[in-house]
């Protein structure tokens, strides 16, 4: 009994041993489990939240990139409206496109054409977007600038332009893209696909109809500004009129004036502007679009889309969260050792994945400035142009007296010296205007690099306030606002660092104190002092100020005050300008209803 006895205790040993051991392994299988599904959950959840934070600011992106393409296109066609309405009501077009039905004489009636084709010439002939502009008569008559003019045998009245017009009843209308159909615009254009404006000609006594005045715009044109828009994640933009017809489809120009094959479209016309996600086949869709209605009064109804799927947004984070998933299972396997250095990874993954949003974030922000500019840079450049053309003609009726006087006993070497001397003065008041639109051509030409390449060069408190004045004026203007400068510091301060940076920061912040206004007039103070070895810059309003539940989260997160039309990237962008290009800091004081400052505190020296 007693040998047996002997055996049987290791075999019991053993057994508990085995049990130990077979629970332990149930116990680390259990944990395993339990840290794998907990894995599973947690990066389930932060990565759907997160998706859904990227999708988030997707929409905010392509709200602005679409809010900023329609302004780009707003000012252009109103730039072509303009020159349009200027021939229209031309009383030498309107007198002449009158008499020239009745001319029965042909010399007579050639002389006529060439003085409306000359008016028609000097009018394009430094455009490369207007292929041309034509006048026809209410009996079928057609003159158009440039040589050729269409086919003889061509029934003007009959051509697409022509007969959708008075088919319209209306004064003024726009045609979207279509392929013409008089010859002549055919040859000048580069695939014959021209989109047109045609107005009523009226004379300015009797405001009787005269003829039709068609200005034909290239395609090309309209092609080379929405092609050069990227949108990201694998978006593609193009244009469609309210027939539900593409005006512009870049990726496929054959496809201009044909229906548009997406189902969606016939939701969105006429619904202003907005941005969804909708199925585009099996496939979910970001749908960014906003309509340009009108343009001066005439009816257009181009809707600007985007389109994205949504899966080449979030895809980013989709990949990550696979990745996190099998470095948790080595993380299960070989210990808790190796969690500092996968969290390291991940966080350098989330950096680079933010970094590389913050530069496309700072680049839209930078196209908007600049689209708000062209509205300013047409207004500065009026005057000047209005008082070169002005000037070039006095010289050239001058020129003319001076010819006619060559020969002429009567003129002396006296009046000659007169007619120099009047020249010449003419010259010196003209010379003043091209140096302003030099100096605004120099500062958008600067403004329009790259805000996100960096740069060591340096720059004086003068040319800023300089910069920053000529970009701001049309604005300031516009909302009947007075920017106060109080300068403390020498005007030679040098301030290190690309300058198109700070303006950019300094002039979205005037643009929100003249926001704060809500259109009324109002004081804007831009103070220039020093704070240590700092250079202190505020800008400061008394308008309706921030609420306090906002203002906690300023410079902290992407927060907007202006609601639905704002998006938050511009405070946002502007503090992270100031750390991250000037090593300086921002700070913000402001009361609801009594206004708001901004101290901008940036590290300088001063030059000697």
């Amino acid at each position: 009994m007693l040998f047996r006895r002997k055996k049987i205790v290791p075999d019991i040993v053993n057994g508990l041993e085995q049990e130990k051991i077979s629970t332990a392994w149930k116990l680390n299988i259990g944990f395993a489990l339990v840290v794998v599904l907990s894995i599973l959950v947690v990066g389930s959840t932060s990565f759907r939240m997160i998706s859904e934070s990227m999708l988030n600011h997707a929409k905010a992106s392509s709200t602005e990139l679409i809010k900023q393409t329609c302004r780009n296109l707003e000012t252009i066609l109103k730039g072509f409206d303009e020159i349009a309405m200027t021939l229209s009501q031309d009383d030498t077009i309107a007198q002449s496109i009158g008499e020239y039905d009745s001319l029965d004489d042909f010399h007579k009636k050639e002389a006529t054409e060439r003085k409306i084709r000359e008016i028609l010439d000097n009018r394009i002939k430094t455009r490369s977007d207007i292929i041309d502009i034509a006048v026809i008569s209410n009996n079928g008559g057609y003159i158009s600038s440039g040589i050729l003019g269409p086919d003889v045998n061509q029934d003007i009245t009959k051509c697409y332009a022509v007969s959708k017009f008075v088919e319209s009843n209306k004064g003024s209308l726009w045609l979207n893209t279509y392929t013409t159909d008089v010859d002549s615009t055919y040859r000048y254009s580069k695939n014959g696909q021209v989109f047109s404006l045609m107005k009523g000609i009226l004379s300015p006594s009797s405001l009787k109809v005269k003829g039709i005045l068609l200005v034909n715009i290239d395609e090309s044109y309209l092609y080379g500004i929405i092609a050069d828009i990227k949108p990201s994640d694998d978006g593609k933009i193009f244009i469609v009129g309210s027939d539900g017809n593409y005006v512009l489809n870049p990726e496929d120009r054959s496809q201009n004036g044909a229906k548009v094959e997406y189902d969606f479209i016939n939701d969105i016309l006429g619904k202003g502007n907005a941005c969804e996600i909708r199925k585009i086949g099996k496939k979910d869709y970001l749908i960014t679009f906003q309509t340009i209605d009108q343009i001066k009064g005439t009816h257009l109804g181009w809707t600007v889309v985007e389109i994205a799927p949504v899966s080449s947004i979030t895809t980013s984070v989709t990949r990550a969260g696979m990745r996190l998933f099998f470095i948790g299972l080595i993380c299960v396997a070989v210990g808790f050792i190796l969690i500092g250095f996968i969290t390291k990874l991940y966080n350098t993954f989330l950096d680079k994945e933010y970094s590389e949003r913050h530069a496309i974030a700072l680049e839209r922000e930078r196209l908007a400035l600049l689209g708000q500019l062209i509205g300013g840079i047409a207004h500065n450049f009026k005057t000047p142009i209005m008082s070169i053309s002005g000037g070039l003609e006095a010289i050239m009726d001058l020129i003319k007296e001076y010819e006619s006087s060559i020969g002429d006993s009567e003129v002396t070497i006296q009046d000659h010296h007169e007619i120099a001397a009047e020249m010449k003065d003419w010259v010196e008041k003209i010379r003043p205007y091209c140096s302003y639109m030099s100096d605004i051509i120099s500062t958008v030409k600067g403004h329009t690099v790259n805000l996100n390449e960096s740069s060591n060069a340096s720059f004086t408190v003068e040319e800023l306030l300089k910069r920053v004045n000529i970009l701001m004026n049309h604005e300031l203007k516009k909302y009947h606002c007075k920017m106060n400068v109080d300068l403390k510091v020498d005007i030679n301060t040098v301030i290190p660092g690309e300058i198109n940076n700070l303006i950019q920061v300094l002039n979205n912040l005037i643009s929100n104190s003249i926001e704060a206004y809500n259109g009324e007039d109002g004081d804007i103070d831009l103070v220039i002092g020093k704070r240590g070895q700092e250079l202190e810059i505020m800008v400061r309003d008394f308008g309706e100020g921030i609420p306090e539940k906002v203002k906690k989260k300023l410079l902290k997160e992407m927060i907007t005050t202006k609601g639905k039309n704002g998006t938050g990237l511009g405070l946002y962008m502007s503090y992270s300008t100031i750390k991250g290009k000037f090593g300086g800091t921002m700070k913000i004081e402001s009361e609801e209803g009594k206004g708001t400052v901004v101290y901008i505190y940036i590290p300088c020296s001063v030059k000697k």
